[in-house]
């Protein structure tokens, strides 16, 4: 039976991003059993103008023509109407006044699709949205329990200019924030929040062990030169150690390195982008993720450790354990890495870490894949769901 309060989540990742997201992978396993409302992160219309032609702006045009929502995997997609820009004004009151401006302009589509569909309660799920930090209270539906989601630390620059302040704000508007690790618990209840709860990230286990699968052919971007492949399957950003790559790369001459998914090209050296052994491959489709991953021999995850690396709980962990690939992994949060380094080769050093490269890339043996795959099974978006469910269903009015 579903739930008698439907969820209503404002995601900050977009339903249709060029990675899957935390927010949305909760969404789709929550709407097996509930009803859900996703609503996206607005495009401003400086952003509409830019890219207007592009499949994503033009679906959110035609919204304003028809605003019937779509449906994908049980999930009703809400469009968000553009909305002003608002980044470039410096803090205080005039980026508040247009901050409360569009967040008017949201409740109002919102309000508009929440009585056309009857619907008078919802369990309000703000997923690192912060830069609408009261939109709930601008809703006529009535909030049987609402979430700040925290789902990342905030590094950027860009992000850093109104994050905290929003995402303090954000969260005293909430009745309970869930993080996905351990130190985003931390830094909320040091700040004196009481009502915070861990639900870590999980993976979709039954797409991602596709890549056991003999039949499946590997993704035809995976070079096929004989050399064997370390991989990654993510976004390509900030977080990332190239430097450690590169050390890596010129360490063996007989590997190649694959890195897939979306590129912020303003962090990845030119020497990276332009070495003639590492591949970027760009944004891969949700679907098609375990034919890239299949085509790697070592599964890496090469993040930084610096002062916010604990805050991070990497999607691809348990999917490269539910595909069967040996990991390797800077420590970059041991708080989470102690716990999974029996199925995960975890490097303290540069050095360790090619060393542990080296070691995953030969063939290991069937007993260490079931090990591995054994793991994620337990780390499951459908178990992660439950939980996220189990800790709201204590605060529903």
């Amino acid at each position: 039976m579903p739930h008698s309060h439907p969820y209503l989540f404002f995601s900050l990742p977009k339903h249709d991003d060029a990675y899957t997201s935390t927010p949305w992978q909760l969404a789709r396993e929550l709407a097996l059993t509930s009803e859900v409302i996703y609503i996206d992160h607005p495009y401003n219309f400086w952003e509409a103008l830019k890219s207007f032609f592009s499949p994503a702006i033009q679906w959110r045009f035609r919204s304003y023509f028809n605003q019937a929502p779509k449906k994908i995997d049980g999930v009703t997609i809400l469009a968000t109407p553009f909305v002003w820009p608002t980044h470039f004004l410096p803090p205080g009151s005039v980026h508040r006044f247009f901050t409360e401006w569009n967040e008017r302009l949201v409740a109002a589509r919102v309000n508009r699709f929440l009585k056309r569909s009857g619907i008078k309660s919802v369990i309000y799920v703000n997923s690192f949205e912060f830069y609408y930090p009261t939109l709930q209270h601008k809703l006529k539906a009535r909030i049987s329990a609402s979430v700040y989601h925290c789902i990342d630390p905030m590094v950027k620059e860009y992000t850093l200019k109104h994050g905290k302040t929003l995402q303090q704000l954000a969260a005293s508007n909430a009745e309970m924030i869930i993080t996905t690790a351990p130190a985003l618990r931390k830094q909320f209840t040091e700040r004196g929040f009481s009502k915070v709860y861990l639900v870590p990230n999980g993976a979709n286990f039954n797409l991602f062990h596709q890549a056991v699968d003999e039949r499946l052919p590997i993704h035809h971007a995976i070079p096929t030169r004989g050399k064997k492949i370390i991989g990654y399957l993510g976004n390509i950003e900030r977080r990332i150690d190239f430097q450690l790559l590169l050390n890596l790369i010129e360490s063996f001459p007989d590997f190649e390195l694959v890195m897939a998914g979306p590129v912020e090209t303003n962090y990845v050296p030119v020497v990276a982008m332009q070495h003639p052994r590492i591949h970027f491959i760009g944004p891969i489709a949700h679907e098609e993720a375990p034919s890239v991953v299949k085509g790697f021999d070592v599964a890496i995850i090469p993040f930084l450790v610096d002062e916010v690396s604990e805050g991070i709980y990497p999607l691809k962990l348990f999917e490269y354990l539910a595909a069967g690939k040996p990991v390797v992994t800077t420590n970059f949060n041991p708080t989470v890495l102690n716990e999974l380094n029996h199925v995960v080769h975890v490097a303290h050093t540069a050095e360790q870490f090619k060393n542990l490269v080296a070691q995953a890339s030969i063939p290991s043996v069937s007993a260490d894949r079931d090990k591995r795959v054994t793991v994620a099974q337990v780390n499951t978006w459908k178990d992660r769901a439950h939980q996220f469910a189990q800790y709201i269903q204590l605060h529903v009015a």
